[in-house]
């Protein structure tokens, strides 16, 4: 009963902000993605209503789901990009994208986000996914993204616009340092692309774009040095 309650906010809060007809297609792909994957992602969070680790909520955004139609469209043409088995969720939130992401084939799986609540049910979808594909490691870190390491290993990063422009900026710039020491291709899976020009400016290439009723927008962007 809950969970209907949630969907039936959900549902108005995309028809009142945006559209009745984009509302239907996102609460359908809600239900369905929820019911597919075993997972309970749907419910935003305020910001001021998480606990929030060494972070600055000013430029950030409340926790709110990627819809599935997107998430599952960007990692399905990934896959035909790349069989890189990394992927790194930054502003992880519930850990939909993680599981999903699982589900496509990755199993080094990296979660970031600064909101303790939400971290913790990051890591619980992840513990019981563990069930499921056994070679799966995973880790989620609660914590600045600014202050996260970048692994070697890691190429394949995902991010629906948890924080600002310039926070965006300042970890492009981390990137940067890791390709320098560590030459490999990197993919960002972008959903809802507000900021992409600043990809632009540090030479990423768009590889694959995703349009659905003008609203539900994601693209893939590539940055290679060998």
């Amino acid at each position: 009963m809950k969970s209907w309650i949630n969907y039936i906010k959900l549902f108005w809060y995309f028809a009142v902000n945006w559209n009745p007809v984009l509302a239907v297609f996102i609460i359908w792909h809600e239900i369905k993605g929820e019911r597919k994957y075993g997972i309970a992602t749907s419910s935003p969070a305020e910001l001021s209503q998480l606990t929030i680790v060494n972070g600055n909520t000013v430029h950030s955004s409340r926790y709110e789901a990627v819809n599935y139609f997107i998430l599952e469209a960007l990692l399905q043409k990934l896959r035909t990009l790349t069989n890189e088995t990394s992927f790194t969720d930054l502003g992880c939130g519930k850990g939909r994208a993680l599981v999903v992401a699982a589900h496509h084939g990755f199993n080094q799986i990296n979660g970031v986000d600064f909101a303790k609540e939400v971290c913790t049910a990051a890591g619980k979808h992840m513990m019981e996914l563990h069930e499921m594909f056994p070679e799966l490691k995973y880790q989620i870190q609660c914590t600045n993204v600014l202050d996260y390491k970048i692994s070697p290993d890691e190429s394949v990063f995902f991010l629906f616009n948890p924080f600002g422009e310039e926070t965006l900026s300042r970890f492009l710039e981390k990137v940067d340092i890791s390709l320098t020491k560590f030459p490999r291709t990197i993919y960002f899976l972008y959903a809802s692309p507000k900021y992409i020009d600043t990809f632009f400016a540090f030479e990423y290439e768009p590889v694959f774009r995703k349009r659905k009723l003008k609203w539900l927008d994601g693209v893939i962007l590539k940055k290679e040095m060998q």
